[in-house]
Order: structure tokens, then C-alpha cells, then sequence
């Protein structure tokens, strides 16, 4: 099991490597200054927290997933949506699922950012 630092720098290195989206809804992500991220996007500060930052492990390190390459960021929202399932879908099928809902416009963070508009 990683360490936090580890796991942060991890999460670090995957945030910029997304110019700061999220892997599964390609919503803005921040990693500091919720309240900085709630003016830039005309959003509430309650409302900030579905997109902070968070570090996703593809496959889950009980299934074997190795740290460095299996780390992507991904907003809290979606990080937390995939887990609470009782059977939760892979990575790629997930992202499939989200993405689908984002060209519906049907995901709640996309749903959030437009509605700020």
C-alpha cells in the first residue's frame, strides 16, 4: 500500500499530465483554493467539493494494480460514483458510461459548470 506522499505525488504528476481534467467527465479539477475554483466557474464553495482533485487507482491495488501507472486524477465526484457501486465498473467502462452521460449532458459535474454559465 502507498504511503500518502506517494500517493500525492502520484496524483501530481496525473493532474498535469490531464492539464487539470478529470479522467472520466473532463470536468476543471482544483487542487488548492476551493474558493479560487468557485469564482473562476461561477459556482458555490458548497458545490466545489464534486471537483476537487483526487488520485484514482485504475485497478485496484487488491486486484493488483501497480501504483505508478495505474494513478490517474480524477474529480472527487466520479472517483466516489465509481466505488459505490456494488459491482464496480472497470476504468474504461466507466469512462465510457460518464462520457456518455456528458454528450447527454446528463453528469452532474458537467450539469454543475453549465448551469453556472
Amino acid at each position: 500500500m502507498a504511503n500518502n506522499h506517494k500517493l500525492r505525488r502520484f496524483r501530481k504528476v496525473a493532474v498535469r499530465r490531464q492539464k487539470h481534467r478529470c479522467h472520466y467527465c473532463d470536468a476543471p479539477m482544483w487542487t488548492r483554493r476551493p474558493e479560487l475554483f468557485a469564482e473562476q466557474h461561477g459556482l458555490r464553495l458548497e458545490d466545489t467539493g464534486h471537483f476537487q482533485c483526487t488520485a484514482e487507482h485504475m485497478l485496484a491495488r487488491r486486484d493488483g494494480g501497480e501504483e505508478v501507472r495505474n494513478i490517474v486524477a480524477a474529480c472527487r465526484y466520479c472517483n466516489i460514483t465509481r466505488h459505490e457501486a456494488d459491482e464496480p465498473m472497470s476504468a474504461e467502462a466507466y469512462r465510457a458510461h460518464v462520457q456518455a452521460h456528458v454528450a447527454e449532458a446528463r453528469w452532474p459535474t458537467v450539469a454543475l459548470l453549465r448551469g453556472a454559465a
